[in-house]
């Protein structure tokens, strides 16, 4: 591998960290070290609700900076783990799904994430985009001043003489610069069901050590309450690392991503694989993400309640971004969107006095994106 690219990688999760994105990593240094083919994470999604909601919408974002970065992305959706539910950040054990109910709420989410990642090239994209709507936000909001609009223009090499096509097209590189041939998605009921568990216990049960496992942080907190921790939930951690190394194996999958209450799982990924190939050859590692939270640092997610769901109407999405706190609005336009430090420096310059709510504004650019380019309800 060249020291070129090696480069490139630590510059990279440079970024990640001034983002804000990074909560825990483990192995960083295989992450530096990856060569081109070896660059394959995925992201686990498991199908308990039947929509996604803002979270998943954060995570799927920081994949795509993945994606542009040459990483090829896998995203499982959980048709088997759904039966269990993470247990990871959860003081009882999840109200068990019936069949049907998991099946629907599989297909739902599946036809999310597909809509959001697999699209029509993005000249084509910002074609319809522009087609099917009359200006975009910064325009309505700041039609009275030319002059600011020009200049914020200027921030995203956009020209006021551009045709709205193309402003469109200038709008995802910075918005949504998906590139919708590097991402695939799986199911892991299609390998977990294949297995007995008599093999599984066999294969997996061999490698894991208790003695790690009731470590974790969620592990520990439930064995010491009440409820307690079932048996049911105590295999998720072994089926999720399963998954990993059913992924490294035919996949050529090296990295695993997750929210910050999934770093036990995501550990226990990493354990198994270094036991099936011993000896520091696998160069595997793990990210998680920090969690996405409100302006009093409460997690926003569909468990508790506080989530915006990507199912919701487009005012209720609306409301979400343009009533953001300042300080929350310009933490989340380094995580929503993939302006540069120096663009979100100079815009922040331009906020002033902030009740024109640049950072806010141009978070809607998002929202208008997702809702005027259907991506959430037909397929382009």
């Amino acid at each position: 591998m060249s020291a070129e690219l090696e480069n490139e990688l630590k510059i990279f999760f440079k970024d990640l960290e001034w983002r804000g994105i990074i909560s825990n990593h483990a192995n960083l240094e295989n992450f530096y070290h990856l060569k081109p083919e070896e660059k394959v994470i995925y992201l686990g999604i498991d199908c308990t609700g039947e929509s996604l909601h803002i979270g998943h919408l954060f995570q799927l974002i920081q994949t795509i900076r993945f994606a542009k970065e040459g990483f090829t992305i896998l995203l499982v959706l959980g048709g088997a783990t759904s039966k269990i539910g993470d247990p990871s950040d959860k003081e009882v054990e999840r109200k068990r799904l019936e069949t049907e109910q998991l099946n629907n709420y599989y297909h739902k989410i599946k036809n999310q994430v597909t809509r959001l990642v697999i699209r029509s090239p993005l000249t084509k994209t910002a074609t319809e985009i522009a087609k099917k709507t009359k200006l975009a936000p910064l325009e309505l909001f700041y039609a009275d001043k030319p002059n600011l609009l020009k200049d914020i223009y200027k921030i995203f090499k956009i020209s006021m003489e551009d045709e709205k096509e193309k402003k469109w097209e200038k709008y995802l590189n910075y918005i949504w610069p998906l590139q919708d041939n590097k991402f695939k998605i799986l199911n892991n009921n299609d390998w977990l069901s294949k297995i007995s568990f008599i093999d599984f216990i066999d294969k997996v049960g061999r490698k894991i050590r208790v003695n790690n496992l009731i470590k974790k942080e969620f592990v520990k907190k439930r064995i010491d309450s009440e409820v307690g921790l079932s048996f049911l939930e105590f295999s998720y951690s072994l089926l999720q690392a399963y998954d990993f190394w059913h992924l490294y194996q035919n996949y050529n999958c090296h990295g695993q991503l997750g929210g910050s209450d999934q770093w036990g799982n995501l550990t226990v990924g990493l354990e198994l694989i270094e036991k099936f190939y011993p000896g520091g050859k696998t160069k595997i590692f793990a990210f998680n993400f920090n969690l996405l939270t409100d302006k009093e640092g409460n997690k926003l997610s569909k468990s508790e309640n506080n989530g915006v769901s990507l199912n919701n109407s487009r005012h209720e999405f609306f409301d979400f971004f343009r009533n953001m706190t300042d300080e929350q609005a310009e933490m989340y336009l380094k995580q929503f969107t993939f302006l540069s430090q120096q663009q979100i420096d100079e815009l922040l310059k331009l906020n002033n006095p902030k009740k024109l709510r640049i950072p806010q504004r141009i978070l809607l650019e998002l929202e208008w994106f997702l809702n005027y380019g259907e991506i959430l309800n037909e397929r382009n």
